[in-house]
């Protein structure tokens, strides 16, 4: 059981199925009141028939409406009407039947006007009333329209229904081929200027293209291309952006020339012309001469003294080709360094220059480019221009084609069954139908709205969605000897739950309270103790109800004492409760009844635990029968004795605000446990679960499903 009410919200509300909507419950639970409202309604139907029901004379007419094309060509592709031109054909068809002009002009026809007109009535009138009564209907996909002429008049003998709805054929076929519409020359020629004005627009384009070829020098304007300025563009820009590259590598090499390498101050530009002066064959050949020359004047002072004018006269020669040497490398150096250097300056130079003509260069075909652009876009814009107005010539030449071979060979309308009378039909017998309809349809719908709106709680599954727990047990209503043994064996469940409550919890109290009087606490709990004490656990019902006391604990015998005397405030403890307990009999447990007692409540004076306590040393289980929680002060001790409170709900008696109410009660004292028991619950054929349950437990087989339900679900 749960130990705590439970507020439930409003989606575990709709989550929790109260089974309250049993429609053949509501209708076998109020079969008179449904048999009644169909004799009634139906039985009003009848005058009502006789009195507003009215004799209709009808007659209609069939015009059909079909596509006709000539074969005259080599070819029959676009002799037909398509099929949706064909549907608006027979649309405008249909809708032209009940034109002013045609209908008019069918009451100039003295017969008509003498056969439709009523007394006294204008022209005006009459012609109201002709369109009212007449209507005409094609179904989709069909060639056929329907006319039909209705009235509540009866039409003149000498000329009836059928020859009026004649007549308004008659003027509609005179109508329709005077006009034509799909082939009228009005349209042509609508279509013909239109021709022409495209024409011209297309012919204006194309000279405005065959200018702009003309100062663009091109034949032809494609989309998704580039424009020959376009790829001119690209490829100044990319020289452009080379020649910057080189004249910043120029630049670059230039600083790295001029850049001292060491400490000593030779720059990369000195290095170079080393290099080349160390790699150039001329001056490797003179070295060479001079070289072999010094080598033999060498030779020639050996084994001569310092002194040796030969000698001197060598060193001297050899200083002037050592001079000669350095002084021919040093020359060739400044001249490669020279050419270096000026070299570099030439590539910077050279490059700047040829950046600032690309530039303006670049400029100057931009601008070009940007004209050349706008007007190569303009003959694309009318290229599409053109395309679409081609488009639209094919269309309109089409059309133009359909509407002149129509002219020859029209889709054509002719009368296909001429006006007929019918037999006269009243509108009595829909009106009775209307009303047996009614009628049936009330005999549900008042029985089941009679259920719906009745406040009263009525299944389980109603008592969980208020308090948001099961009830432990539901009992149902006893009325024969089938409910009355489903009932026991419900009973005998419950007692087995307390039993097992007892064993887990120590629970060793219950009380039992209804919500309202009447609710059969009082049976229950005898009940209850009767069916414990089967089952071996001592039990005794304390009937705690000064409320309105029940004869059955006392055995039919009023005693002047019970638990009154034991309450009292007076020295009484060598009274033993055991003096004032009833003795179980045939179907009734030990019971402890209330006693004697001036006024409505009982006042217990702090004696009720040790009470209970003393009473808990005799019996295992102690069922406390307590007053409605609603109606007696006395609910407010369920706070001070209860282990556990299970409220009893009268199924058909408490409405959901009653039983709210109790819930705030039990919050408000909070006992341990809490559950609720729903007593009294009526079975009804057709009532579903409850229903079939009896039945199986009267039978103790399984319950056959319908036809139906099988049908469906196998």
């Amino acid at each position: 059981m749960p130990s705590t009410i439970s507020t439930s919200s409003s989606t575990e509300e709709q989550s929790i199925p109260t089974g309250r909507f049993k429609p053949l419950v509501s209708l076998l639970k109020h079969k008179f009141l449904a048999f009644i409202i169909f004799i009634v309604i139906s039985a009003i139907g009848f005058p009502v028939a006789l009195k507003i029901g009215k004799v209709t004379y009808v007659a209609i007419s069939v015009v059909l409406v079909s596509p006709k094309f000539v074969s005259i060509l080599e070819s029959e592709k676009g002799m037909n009407l398509n099929r949706q031109d064909y549907l608006l054909y027979i649309k405008q068809q249909t809708s032209m039947i009940k034109r002013h002009d045609v209908l008019e002009e069918v009451l100039n026809i003295h017969e008509v006007w003498m056969a439709w007109s009523l007394p006294d009535e204008t022209k005006k009138e009459a012609l109201i009333r002709l369109n009212l009564a007449l209507s005409a209907s094609n179904n989709r996909g069909s060639p056929f329209i329907s006319a039909t002429l209705t009235t509540n008049s009866k039409p003149h003998d000498e000329f009836g229904l059928d020859k009026i709805l004649s007549a308004i054929i008659k003027s509609f076929l005179k109508k329709t081929q005077k006009e034509v519409i799909f082939d009228s020359s009005g349209r042509i020629d609508v279509l013909q200027k239109r021709w022409d004005e495209l024409s011209l627009f297309i012919s204006e384009r194309r000279k405005r293209r065959i200018e702009i070829a003309q100062e663009l020098g091109v034949t032809t304007f494609k989309e998704n291309s580039l424009n020959p300025y376009d790829n001119i563009l690209i490829d100044t820009t990319k020289a452009f952006i080379l020649d910057r590259r080189q004249r910043v590598e120029a630049e670059a090499r230039f600083i790295a020339l001029m850049k001292k390498q060491h400490e000593k101050g030779i720059t990369r530009l000195d290095t170079l012309a080393n290099e080349m002066v160390a790699e150039d064959s001329v001056l490797t050949n003179f070295k060479r001469r001079l070289v072999e020359q010094r080598t033999n004047l060498l030779i020639k002072t050996l084994g001569l003294t310092s002194k040796h004018p030969t000698k001197r006269r060598v060193q001297k020669e050899i200083a002037v080709i050592d001079h000669d040497i350095k002084q021919a490398t040093q020359k060739l150096f400044n001249e490669i360094r020279a050419r270096l250097l000026e070299k570099a300056k030439s590539d910077i130079y050279q490059a700047q220059r040829i950046e600032q003509a690309l530039a303006i260069e670049l400029e100057d075909q931009r601008t070009q480019a940007k004209h050349y652009a706008t007007n190569y876009n303009e003959a694309l814009l009318l290229n599409k221009e053109i395309e679409r107005v081609y488009q639209l010539l094919n269309k309109i030449d089409d059309k133009i084609g359909h509407l002149t071979l129509e002219a020859t060979a029209p889709g054509f309308v002719r009368l296909h069954t001429p006006a007929k009378t019918f037999p006269p039909s009243g509108g009595r017998k829909k009106i009775v139908f209307v009303f047996i309809i009614i009628a049936f349809g009330l005999a549900i719908a008042v029985p089941i709205a009679i259920d719906m709106l009745d406040r009263r709680l009525h299944t389980p599954g109603e008592v969980h969605k208020i308090l948001g727990f099961a009830p432990m047990a539901w009992i149902l209503d006893r009325h024969d000897n089938g409910t009355e043994q489903l009932a026991i064996d419900c009973l005998r469940r419950m007692a087995l739950a307390l039993e097992r409550d007892w064993h887990t919890h120590e629970t060793n109290c219950f009380v039992l309270t209804s919500v309202k009087a009447g609710g059969g606490t009082t049976t229950l709990t005898l009940e209850l103790a009767h069916i414990l004490s089967e089952l071996g656990v001592r039990t005794l019902a304390v009937e705690l109800n000064a409320f309105k006391q029940d004869i059955r604990y006392t055995g039919g015998v009023t005693p002047s004492h019970g638990l009154t005397a034991l309450l009292s405030p007076n020295d009484y403890e060598s009274l033993s409760p055991e003096m004032f307990i009833v003795p179980a009999v045939a179907e009734l447990p030990d019971r402890l009844p209330t006693g004697d007692t001036p006024k409505r409540h009982i006042a217990t004076y702090g004696k009720l635990r040790p009470l209970l306590k003393q009473l808990n040393a005799h019996y295992d289980l102690i069922l406390v029968d307590m007053p409605p929680l609603l109606l007696s002060a006395d609910a407010e001790l369920l706070g001070e004795i209860a282990g556990a409170i299970l409220l009893v709900v009268e199924a058909e008696q408490v409405t959901p605000g009653e039983l709210k109410r109790s819930a705030h009660l039990l919050e408000r004292l909070n006992p341990p446990v809490i559950g609720a028991i729903l007593n009294r619950v009526k079975v009804f054929r057709g009532g579903g679960y409850f229903a079939d349950l009896l039945k199986e437990y009267e039978t103790g087989e399984k319950l056959q499903r319908g036809w139906i339900k099988r049908f469906l679900w196998h």
